[in-house]
């Protein structure tokens, strides 16, 4: 038995998994107090046998690493992890042959109990964790409040027999009671945050599941270094430089607060003194090209979040923070989001409300609550249309300049586009309009944006397998699978009032529908796609899809210039337009995406 940073062990996957998949455990504790985990086993068994693999591969070596959010428990988080690689090995056999997932779990709090202790314990932590003082006016309140009502209710039937003293004392111990709900009610809030776990979350997702992530990614590289048959140290470092041997690649899917522990992570882990990352001290013009290259071996691949736990402000802010910094490394970037995302618009905007530095409620909005519009072209009925809104019928991309900015394309809330809020600060900071002019290239060009508010599946008849029918209108059913799919351009009140009452019924998961709903079968193929087989790689899936040979057809006929490999990403990218809107999704393109990994123009990442 010994003590360790981590505690790495096979993930328990079945044999129809062919890719090594493991499990690795930060054992910091939840509490200070608590005794640090034991592993049994010495984790650099595992690291050797991971990067033994690794080395193999030559040029198809790659890790998947999978990062939960908030309020999780252990053995939650394990099955997750165990389904997402069934999943890959069932759906997506032609991912790399070098495929390596990583499932790591850092010691997030759940509310209702977990290795810490069950729900009376929390409660019972937290009344003792309280500052003497704040016991001391919890306890006054609450004799306060016991008093006041008691000698009310007296006062006030003595009040019947019209003495003056009554009224007197109605009045004086109302007034005691009052006083009393006044010094409990702030004393509630704070003890209702304590248990809800957020702020206790955060702080260990910050100090430990990021600090433990990048221990386990430096233990790896170092590993794979040392793996190298030459002398020097040097030499060694060297050979993964050179052309000789590919760089090994790293992806990442977090969800939830999952995304803050990648992107600080990466943050973390970049050559903060590389030249190409240096660019001048002006907020429009930075001039940073950073490479993908992190440490000796590893080149960041795709970054996939699911409804992110981060400010929405990292996109539009010119200031450096982690998401600009680690976004503009990453080969390739997804965002699934939902307007109707309680957890984040309610819980996670409050919590944040006494911490996160702005003026207006939209500020402290996350990105997983950015909604994709476009206002100037809606479906049937007023509905919002569906699909890939940046994309003409014919495949071609709408190009976005300053009449057409990428930012107006997305929302915080009704009438509130991320432009209107980056043109708001900057104004504010710099009082001159064209300095939003001068800002040629936004970092949130490089998302990829999957709105899934509005999305939908068909229901499957448990008895017979298939679609099952409507009895009145004959049409399939359909069901919403974060929210109730209505179509709307922005939910209002009692949109998010049904919403609540959907949730505690559990008939939809607004924050985690996306993966972990048996129903949510597009947007799991959409995520687990994107983030093993790449761009490239998902669209050359979709060839399989019925619709693609008509559509193949069209684009040869619109496009005959194009070569044949760029002619069948075109036609999958339509397929994918069709399927999207079919599921209700409202898709922002990366322009990146189109440009260079369809049409083939070289990659140019200068001015983000």
């Amino acid at each position: 038995m010994s003590y360790h940073l981590l505690s790495i062990s096979d993930l328990g996957v079945s044999s129809a998994v062919n890719f090594p998949c493991y499990f690795a455990v930060s054992t910091a504790p939840i509490n200070v107090e608590d005794a640090i985990a034991i592993s049994g086993d010495n984790p650099a068994q595992k690291i050797r046998e991971i990067t033994d693999y690794l080395k193999q591969q030559d040029a198809n070596a790659e890790i998947l690493i999978l990062i939960h959010g908030y309020n999780t428990d252990r053995n939650n988080v394990q099955q997750w992890y165990r389904d997402t690689c069934e999943y890959i090995a069932h759906h997506y056999p032609q991912h790399s042959q070098g495929l390596v997932v990583i499932g790591y779990r850092w010691s997030s709090e759940q509310i209702s109990g977990d290795e810490s202790g069950k729900f009376a314990d929390k409660r019972l932590f937290a009344w003792e964790a309280l500052p003497k003082f704040a016991k001391g006016v919890y306890i006054f309140s609450l004799a306060g409040i016991a008093i006041g009502a008691v000698g009310g209710l007296l006062s006030f039937f003595l009040a019947f027999s019209s003495q003056i003293p009554s009224l007197f004392l109605l009045g004086l111990f109302s007034l005691f009671l009052l006083t009393a709900l006044f010094l409990l009610s702030p004393l509630l809030t704070l003890f209702l945050l304590r248990l809800s776990g957020y702020f206790r979350d955060v702080f260990r997702a910050d100090q430990y599941g990021v600090s433990d992530l990048i221990e386990l990614i430096r233990n790896l590289d170092d590993q794979l270094v040392e793996s190298v048959d030459l002398p020097e140290r040097y030499q060694r470092e060297q050979y993964w430089q050179s052309k000789e041997r590919s760089k090994v690649r790293l992806s990442f899917v977090g969800h939830s607060m999952g995304g803050f522990v990648v992107t600080n992570t990466v943050r973390i882990l970049s050559d903060v003194f590389d030249r190409s990352s240096i660019g001048s001290l002006n907020l429009v013009e930075n001039c940073k090209t950073p490479p993908s290259g992190v440490g000796n071996v590893f080149s960041l691949g795709r970054l996939v979040l699911v409804a992110p736990d981060i400010p929405a402000e990292t996109l539009i802010t010119g200031r450096a923070n982690v998401l600009r910094s680690s976004l503009r490394r990453f080969e390739e970037a997804y965002l699934f989001s939902n307007e109707g995302d309680m957890a984040l618009r309610l819980a996670s905007s409050t919590a944040n409300y006494f911490s996160y530095p702005t003026k207006t409620r939209t500020g402290g909005y996350r990105l997983g609550n950015v909604v994709v519009r476009d206002l100037g072209q809606m479906g049937k009925n007023n509905l919002e249309k569906a699909g890939i809104l940046n994309l003409t019928a014919d495949g071609h991309l709408i190009a976005t300049n300053e009449k057409n900015p990428y930012l107006d394309y997305l929302y915080l809330q009704r009438r509130c586009s991320l432009a209107d809020r980056q043109r708001s600060i900057f104004q504010q900071q710099f009082r001159e309009d064209a300095f939003i002019q001068q800002q040629h290239k936004s970092i949130a060009e490089l998302f990829t944006y999957f709105d899934c508010t509005n999305y939908q599946e068909l229901v499957i008849d448990p008895k017979t397998g298939q679609r099952a029918i409507h009895p009145k209108t004959g049409q399939p059913m359909t069901k919403g699978i974060v929210s109730r799919a209505s179509g709307k351009t922005s939910l209002d009140f009692l949109d998010y009032v049904a919403l609540l009452v959907d949730s505690a019924r559990q008939k939809v998961d607004p924050h985690g529908g996306y993966i972990f709903s048996a129903d949510a079968r597009f947007t799991k193929r959409l995520i687990y796609g994107l983030a093993c087989l790449g761009w490239q790689g998902f669209l050359e899936s979709l060839q399989q899809e019925a619709a693609f040979p008509e559509v193949l057809v069209q684009v040869q006929q619109d496009y005959p210039d194009l070569k044949e490999p760029q002619q069948h990403w075109l036609a999958s990218l339509q397929v994918l337009n069709i399927l999207c809107e079919a599921r209700g999704l409202q898709v922002l393109l990366s322009p990146e995406r189109y440009q260079s990994d369809i049409m083939g123009h070289p990659r140019d990442r200068y001015g983000y």
